[in-house]
């Protein structure tokens, strides 16, 4: 229904006789565009479908093989500009999981301060490099297990940030949902440098923080999967009980030509104050990768972007990723292997096998897997 809505809106603003003296304009993997002189509307989506295979324990509950398929992300907003200093986002996702679709982005931003960016609504909170780049940018088909554990993710709020390649900040106070009849208020804020920013090579540093009040006195989030989507099995002993979590992160970032490189450290503790003793969470991830066709990973404010084919043939991309996840007295160890095709600005195919190792409860499991994406920009 959400996305009939979005659909009726756009043909409604389209055809609006406002419009009559338009400038359109469109772009694979960058979306499409009605500006006037004083306003601008961009339509912008993307579908990711995944394929997922596996053996072993450390995915599946049964120790058996088995394999999955879902619509990963479907994706369709509008962003748009209305006044010299006022925009906004609106942004609908469909879950194949639950067969639902949810508010991904919403928010309204103003630019009249100077030097920095004002948000508010939902969007995504300023913690961790590999949470902050956008899934159709990152290089694996999912992020780390410590990130999906640590990092907030998106979440109704209001935020204040500015920079540029060099230097960015931002700093946020977000409705992490109920603590009885109050919010569960969440803080968090990311700093990043680059010493270096120039096209063909960047180095990046980084230091982010959050902290909240724990809705219902528990963290679910610590329980995850091992960076395979659709597996079944999760590390971790479920929710945490606690009545508040606090985690800090590290970042660095280096690329030079085709071969680009990442790594993030992050320590979190969910305070269990006087409902249990404090739980330790605590990972890192180490990244790299090279670009056979000879392109270099494009860096923008404090983040990378998806690799942009210079010729009709299409771009090919190697990689390799460890990570390593501590949830309390539990362990995992995740690495994989990365094959990605950029056939052109808007599709990608990626090819991950991952092997996962992991000691839940004193029980070791092992697995491993296989993933295949088709992703579509626009």
């Amino acid at each position: 229904m959400k996305l009939k809505l979005i659909a009726v809106a756009v043909a409604t603003v389209i055809s609006t006789p406002a419009f009559a003296e338009t400038e359109t304009s469109g772009k694979a993997g960058s979306g499409f565009t009605v500006k006037t002189d004083d306003v601008s509307f961009s339509v912008f989506g993307r579908v990711q479908y995944d394929i997922d295979m596996w053996d072993g324990d450390a995915f599946s509950t049964t120790d058996e093989s088995g394999s999955d398929s879902e619509i990963r992300r479907g994706r369709i907003g509008i962003s748009g500009k209305i006044a010299k200093d006022w925009s906004g986002k609106i942004e609908v996702n469909y879950n194949d999981a639950s067969g639902e679709s949810n508010l991904e982005d919403a928010y309204i931003k103003y630019t009249g301060i100077d030097g920095a960016d004002l948000l508010i609504g939902k969007h995504k909170e300023p913690f961790g490099f590999e949470e902050n780049t956008s899934s159709k940018d990152i290089t694996a088909i999912e992020r780390t297990t410590i990130t999906n554990a640590l990092a907030p993710g998106k979440n109704y709020g209001v935020s204040l940030g500015g920079g540029s390649n060099e230097f960015t900040w931002k700093f946020g106070i977000y409705d992490r949902g109920e603590e009885g009849n109050n919010i569960a208020t969440g803080f968090s804020g990311r700093v990043t440098t680059a010493p270096i920013a120039t096209k063909d090579e960047v180095f990046h540093l980084g230091f982010g923080y959050t902290q909240s009040r724990l809705a219902g006195n528990t963290y679910g989030e610590a329980d995850q999967r091992l960076e395979l989507h659709t597996a079944d099995e999760k590390v971790g002993s479920g929710s945490i009980l606690g009545e508040s979590i606090m985690a800090y992160n590290l970042e660095v970032a280096y690329a030079s030509g085709p071969f680009h490189a990442q790594a993030e450290y992050f320590d979190g503790e969910v305070d269990g104050g006087n409902l249990a003793a404090d739980t330790d969470i605590e990972g890192y991830y180490a990244q790299a990768g090279y670009i056979l066709t000879g392109e270099s990973r494009p860096y923008s404010k404090g983040v990378f972007k998806r690799v942009k084919p210079k010729g009709d043939a299409g771009a090919w991309e190697v990689f390799s990723r460890y990570s390593n996840y501590e949830p309390g007295t539990d362990e995992a160890e995740v690495f994989t292997l990365g094959l990605n095709y950029y056939a052109n600005d808007a599709v990608r195919i990626g090819l991950n096998y991952v092997s996962a190792d992991m000691t839940e409860g004193g029980i070791d499991k092992d697995g491993d897997g296989l993933a295949v994406r088709f992703q579509y920009v626009f």
